[in-house]
């Protein structure tokens, strides 16, 4: 079997940053691989510097040291952790908004939209605005509106932190059913040990800041993946025993 083509390299990367109180460092050293069309998943305690090595990947932020190469041409789309919608828009007004960056047709803006709009369920919602919609929907219009942008790299900074416990079950569908269509190289951050193992090809826990890699995991296990079956169980485990638990 051939590997999988690197999609993109972190190498050695750093980020420190000056507060009151001094230096904190924030990303100590941290290398890795993404491959191509792979669900990476960034796992690791609340405040470690996860979304900052996503803003760096994204070329939002730029490190102290260290660099981020993709292979080829590559564009990225970004889910963030709050639902980032424009409220004045309607829904498939906020779903039209990256290709309409890009200077395509009207026709294209309303076409590829409804496209998504119905890949994540809300084909009848075109026309509501986003305080119209619950958590679970706003996230599915920015993850719509993410897939949209034709990017072939989609980062999700804890997409599903804010949702209760029965929408994140569902939206974690919704993504798994958008990866069967869509193909694209995704990067998911999360602190939930079961949505990493639930959702991921391959998992990299990251320690406290200044954060650095602590392991990686490949997750040998059927899809769709049974949260109680034993061997989910003792990954779970695992995984909790090397995890920084302290925040």
């Amino acid at each position: 079997m051939a590997l999988p083509s690197v999609k993109i390299e972190i190498s050695k990367l750093s980020k420190s940053y000056e507060t009151k109180k001094g230096v904190v460092r924030v990303l100590d050293d941290v290398s890795f691989s993404v491959y191509e069309n792979e669900f990476l998943v960034i796992l690791g305690p609340g405040q470690c510097g996860k979304t900052v090595l996503l803003n760096t990947i994204a070329d939002i932020e730029q490190p102290d040291s260290g660099s981020v190469s993709f292979n080829g041409d590559s564009s990225v789309g970004f889910v963030f952790q709050r639902y980032a919608l424009f409220n004045w828009k309607t829904v498939i007004k906020n779903v039209e908004t990256p290709l309409r960056y890009r200077g395509a047709s009207a026709e294209e803006c309303t076409a590829t939209a409804r496209k998504y709009l119905d890949l994540v369920g809300l084909k009848d919602f075109e026309s509501a605005y986003p305080a119209q919609l619950s958590g679970g929907m706003k996230q599915r219009v920015a993850i719509a509106r993410a897939y949209t942008s034709g990017s072939d790299t989609i980062i999700m900074d804890e997409p599903f932190g804010a949702l209760d416990a029965q929408t994140r079950y569902q939206m974690e569908e919704e993504v798994l059913k958008l990866r069967k269509t869509e193909k694209a190289t995704v990067i998911f951050v999360t602190n939930n040990i079961e949505e990493a193992i639930y959702l991921g090809d391959r998992i990299l826990l990251f320690s406290d800041k200044p954060s650095h890699i602590v392991n990686e995991f490949v997750p040998e296990l059927p899809r769709p993946r049974n949260r109680t079956s034993p061997e989910f169980m003792a990954l779970r485990d695992e995984i909790t025993a090397q995890m920084d638990l302290s925040l």
